[in-house]
């Protein structure tokens, strides 16, 4: 009885210790942090606008969003990687709840913003942009959304 009681003791304590070992929340975002959560959300939002426009306004804005994510997914899998560590630090109990309400709301606007042509042309600049400067243009294009991401999440000092 006394050594089940030590097993049970022991996996107990095997079982919490990551629980333990989990950073605590600093209330903040890093600057990295920060401009993870800026690179991935207008990603998405590319990503999802390129596909609302193909074909009507912008016949290859598809193509042209799927080859400058394969050409970069490094630098997106960094980007995603940085964003969830920063999510599991400081919504420990629902980040990935919280992380789908933002991600779901980056779709449904892009997916239902009016389909105009001067959306499209928008977009489509916007990819002509990061398909000649790479990934850093795409980097510069993400400081116009600054003000929502510094708005949703503190930064810290």
């Amino acid at each position: 009885m006394a050594r089940v009681l030590v097993l049970v003791l022991l996996s107990l304590a095997v079982l919490s210790a990551p629980v333990a070992a989990a950073p605590k929340p600093k209330k903040c975002f890093t600057l990295p942090e920060l401009t993870a959560e800026r690179e991935v959300r207008h990603g998405i939002y590319l990503r999802e606008a390129s596909r609302r426009c193909q074909g009507r306004f912008l016949p290859d804005s598809v193509k042209t969003w799927d080859t400058f994510e394969e050409a970069n997914g490094a630098k997106f899998r960094a980007a995603v990687a940085r964003r969830l560590k920063a999510w599991q630090r400081e919504f420990p109990a629902d980040w990935q709840a919280k992380q789908n309400h933002a991600d779901g709301s980056i779709v449904t606007y892009a997916r239902n913003h009016p389909l105009t042509e001067g959306f499209c042309e928008n977009i489509g600049e916007l990819l002509t942009m990061i398909t000649k400067r790479g990934y850093g243009g795409f980097s510069a294009q993400t400081k116009i959304i600054k003000n929502e991401v510094v708005q949703a999440y503190k930064a810290c000092q």
